[in-house]
């Protein structure tokens, strides 16, 4: 047991290591302040916050699937809660870890938040937002149908997801028309 816990211990120091070496090359490492109470909050009882935050989501997904009639089912979706739970516990625990790095080495008061610009993209930008969320979309309607037991092929689940997007699409389309055209008070 100690053996496992001192492998453990040198797996955590070896991956916040590779967290601050990212942290370096991107230049964040002298520009970050304090951490809010809440993330300190959280990061101190990581598997407890973990918890609060896999249990939902993996009932979510047993839920969606049929876990609650069938046993198999309900099996995999602990499985799945577990191993949620494991891993945010790892996230967390390594933004502790970088938390108290970053204590002792002292934080810049006066540094500003990082703020992300995107670039300007070109005209394939909207069409590929469409198409991933598209595929997405068609994804999740698909499993639901089939966790439903309703034979959906793929073909009639990505033209009702095309349907669905066009609508919104095109109601988003008229709400801009319409802003654009009202008088400005």
């Amino acid at each position: 047991m100690k053996r496992m816990l001192q492998v453990l211990r040198k797996a955590e120091m070896l991956l916040l290591t590779a967290a601050l070496k990212a942290d370096r090359s991107l230049g964040m490492d002298r520009r970050f302040r304090p951490p809010a109470p809440i993330a300190v909050r959280v990061t101190s009882r990581p598997l407890r916050s973990a918890a609060v935050l896999a249990v939902p989501l993996s009932a979510l997904g047993g839920s969606t699937f049929g876990a609650f009639s069938d046993g198999t089912r309900f099996l995999q979706a602990v499985w799945l809660g577990v191993g949620m739970t494991l891993f945010f516990a790892l996230l967390l625990r390594l933004e502790r870890l970088s938390q108290l790095h970053y204590e002792r080495v002292g934080y810049d008061p006066a540094a500003r938040p990082f703020v992300h610009r995107p670039r300007a993209g070109g005209p394939g930008q909207p069409l590929s937002r469409l198409s991933i969320r598209w595929g997405v979309l068609t994804v999740i309607f698909w499993g639901v149908e089939r966790a439903k037991g309703a034979p959906v092929s793929w073909l009639f689940s990505g033209v009702a997801m095309a349907l669905v997007l066009l609508g919104v699409v095109a109601i988003s389309y008229l709400a801009e028309r319409r802003r654009r055209r009202s008088p400005t008070r």
